[in-house]
């Protein structure tokens, strides 16, 4: 994983969303959860062991 682009400070000074926004945001992120989902179901996207993300990230545990 890359660095940041942005200092994490940096987003302290961004105002915060308006009801409105955060329920666009909301909607967008439930959109793409049930978009995902329809391909896992429908066989076009597939799915990795929790398990063998952790070996690949952490190593195997011992």
């Amino acid at each position: 994983m890359g660095a940041p682009t942005r200092p994490a400070e940096s987003l302290v000074d961004e105002p915060e969303p308006s009801a409105e926004e955060l329920a666009e945001i909301e909607a967008a992120w439930e959109a793409e959860v049930l978009w995902r989902a329809a391909e896992h179901d429908a066989g076009r996207a597939g799915s990795v062991p929790w398990e063998q993300v952790r070996a690949e990230l952490f190593g195997k545990r011992r």
